[in-house]
């Protein structure tokens, strides 16, 4: 699956929220930022050292137009392009996707109703929707609301509630539904992916019997078991000797 994302790494956004991000590793001096994959890379493989859509990832380093990050399933190291991937902060805001991003996303397992993320709009730049999956028995979809913003910068999706950050947005509709058809359960699920290794393939050791230089009997020693090392199994041997005995009685036919 290619990228299905053109977009550039906007930071402005993020960064109005003044709100404490949400790190990898929570010990001092270890800044590497949470992010997810947002197509698969490299596209022309399908092992484990690659990186699939929804995959959970750790930003090592980055530049402005390249990243370098590291896979938590595998723990390989990857220098990609920015835009095949997205910074996660506080777990539910992921920065410079689109709406066919967070779709996608949502949509994969193990996300079920109620999972969400919020994102900048793209038709509004500088304001922020709110996707969450909804699923009706078999049909799953994602349903998308606009966070609006007054001019004293609090936000609202119904215009009854009002919220100064972002997270007491989400906080309130984790525990209500009012507002939306769907109560928030938890932030879209990224994949840690486990890696299962299949076993080596089993070496049949081939036997060492020749039976066109066998003799009659060599075949009778084997199969009463007088040589050291038999080369004929338990089964073969009571097969066998139930032929021999049937041969040597018709022998004995008039």
């Amino acid at each position: 699956m290619g990228c299905l994302t053109s977009r550039l790494w906007h930071r402005s956004a993020v960064h109005r929220l003044q709100e404490p991000v949400l790190v990898s590793d929570e010990a001092p001096g270890n800044h590497m930022y949470i992010a997810v994959a947002l197509c698969n890379f490299p596209t022309h493989r399908s092992d484990e050292h690659n990186i699939f859509l929804g995959d959970r990832l750790n930003i090592i380093s980055e530049d402005d137009d390249m990243v370098t990050v590291r896979s938590t399933s595998t723990s390989t190291e990857f220098f990609i392009p920015h835009a095949y991937v997205s910074k996660v902060h506080n777990r539910w805001l992921f920065e410079g996707i689109t709406r066919r991003n967070a779709e996608q996303l949502l949509l994969l397992p193990p996300n079920y109703s109620g999972c969400f993320l919020i994102r900048e709009s793209q038709s509004s730049p500088g304001f922020y929707s709110l996707s969450v999956r909804q699923d009706r028995g078999h049909v799953c979809n994602v349903k998308h609301y606009r966070i609006q913003q007054l001019h004293n910068g609090w936000f609202y999706i119904h215009y009854s509630h009002y919220f100064s950050t972002l997270t007491q947005l989400v906080d309130y509709y984790s525990r209500s539904s009012n507002g939306t058809q769907c109560q928030l359960t938890e932030p879209c699920l990224l994949h840690d992916r486990v890696i299962e290794h299949r076993p080596s393939p089993v070496a049949i050791q081939r036997s060492n019997l020749n039976w066109r230089d066998l003799s009659r009997s060599m075949i009778q020693r084997q199969l009463k078991g007088t040589d050291q090392e038999c080369l004929v199994s338990e089964g073969l041997r009571e097969t066998m000797q139930a032929y021999f005995y049937v041969t040597e009685e018709s022998n004995y036919e008039d």
